[in-house]
């Protein structure tokens, strides 16, 4: 198997990050990278099969959601809205975070931010800090999936305040 000279720095630096504590002082940078738009539409085919697969499991709002008063009507608009399925994303990511499962926690989140991405209105600054969000969830759980896997000490263990996320 043959590994590229920059795949094994990339991953020794990370490494050394991770090792020598400077990942705890440095704040982390939460954008959109260039990668994700190839990466985001293998996730989907890897857990969901397709888009369809995905619209399936999370075809409406849950019980979760805040409707918007007793005279809300659901309809078909309703049903088919776009936000459906990233909010849906957004909590099964939650869930696989809670049960220690971070890569699969990330790359949820990380489908839920390109949904957002190509929905969302890039003028509406809700729009733009909730993509923020999301991505600041990518980068925290694969710090924590990549602490996992290196077996590091507490001390090297990833915290949320690094990713501007409360430390709940």
């Amino acid at each position: 198997m043959r590994v590229r000279k920059s795949t094994l720095t990339c991953r020794f630096v990370i490494g050394a990050i991770f090792i020598n504590g400077i990942f705890r002082e440095q704040p982390v940078q939460c954008e959109w990278r260039r990668s994700y738009d190839r990466l985001v539409p293998m996730l989907i085919k890897d857990h969901f099969g397709d888009p369809g697969g995905l619209t399936r499991q999370f075809p409406y709002m849950k019980s979760t959601f805040t409707w918007k008063g007793d005279d809300f009507i659901i309809s078909a608009k309703a049903l088919a809205n776009p936000n459906n399925e990233y909010h849906g994303l957004e909590r099964l990511a939650l869930k696989y975070h809670q049960a220690g499962s971070w890569q699969l926690a990330g790359e949820h989140w990380l489908i839920a931010a390109g949904w957002r991405r190509k929905t969302m209105d890039a003028n509406d600054e809700r729009h733009v800090e909730a993509l923020q969000f999301v991505l600041r969830h990518v980068e925290y759980n694969r710090a924590m999936a990549e602490w996992k896997k290196k077996k590091l000490g507490r001390n090297a263990m990833p915290y949320p305040g690094q990713f501007g996320l409360e430390d709940d």
